[in-house]
């Protein structure tokens, strides 16, 4: 039984997947009178790292282990996702989740970082710095979504027909199965296993945030012209990638692109050594 109990111990202490959660510190910050859950681990030059639509912080589980060698890391929940408060009669805006990571950097007493964000934590960092609120040091984008592309109005137009048929799938009784045909097309590289969890994370969303969110996605105010002078990194699948270094070169001309053929919308979970080696000699 010792033999047993002392492999046990040595798989949660080995196995970043396993030991991460534990290990981080948990708290909730308090954002328009919602509890938004996050943890934090290590010490040194913050970083907050924002998650994408359905998802949750554990979706990091592969990247803190390496950033918190040198780093304080925290990882949250935005509102109506993982472990925060789900109000089912707040409007779900960029605005409302970006206030949910001042709010959580305040509660950290942090009051300057580098973000990083996958999806749709791209718009959501975008309007941090939009507010103005937090200094940021720098920004990295992973398959960020991006809504507005002011150079091609052929992909404009195709952003608003699907964000239009979106929105009224997501209205509908079967929202759920709109969910998971969304996540159908973007998990292409992932594992059985990840799929899977995706999947369910997805059917998972209280429909009211996901409505609420998708009808606020494209708001004009996010997508407003701006050009931000901080250091960024953005990795991209070729799936992802049409439009992203014109919307790039407009908002952040520090920008360096990555592009990659080998991954899918997820590129941290299908290829977590190679986006933690391009995330760790970035923020240096």
């Amino acid at each position: 039984m010792r033999t047993v109990l002392r492999t046990l111990l040595l798989i949660v202490l080995l196995v970043p997947g396993i030991a991460w959660a534990k290990d981080g510190e948990s708290r909730y910050a308090g954002a328009d009178g919602v509890l938004v859950h996050y943890k934090s681990w290590g010490q040194g030059s913050p970083v907050i790292l924002v998650h994408g639509f359905t998802l949750n912080l554990s979706y990091w589980r592969a990247q803190v282990p390496a950033l918190a060698k040198t780093h304080r890391v925290i990882a949250l929940d935005l509102p109506g996702h993982g472990d925060s408060g789900k109000p089912r009669d707040a409007a779900y805006t960029m605005d409302f989740y970006a206030r949910a990571v001042e709010a959580v950097a305040q509660d950290a007493g942090v009051d300057h970082a580098a973000l990083v964000g996958h999806s749709m934590g791209l718009p959501v960092i975008h309007t941090v710095l939009r507010r103005g609120k937090l200094k940021v040091d720098r920004v990295a984008f992973l398959d960020g979504a991006i809504m507005h592309h002011p150079r091609n109005p052929t992909l404009r137009a195709q952003n608003d027909a699907w964000m239009k048929s979106m929105v009224e799938g997501l209205k509908s009784p079967t929202y759920q199965a709109v969910i998971e045909q969304m996540f159908q097309g973007v998990t292409t590289k992932v594992s059985a296993a990840q799929k899977k969890q995706l999947l369910a994370q997805g059917r998972a969303i209280d429909q009211h945030v996901a409505i609420s969110t998708f009808e606020n996605f494209d708001a004009p105010d996010v997508w407003a012209p701006a050009k931000y002078q901080v250091p960024t990194l953005a990795i991209y699948s070729t799936l992802s990638q049409a439009g992203v270094k014109d919307w790039l070169a407009d908002n952040y001309p520090h920008a360096r692109l990555l592009v990659w053929d080998d991954v899918d919308h997820f590129p941290q979970m299908v290829k977590p050594d190679r986006v933690n080696k391009e995330l760790v000699g970035f923020l240096k």
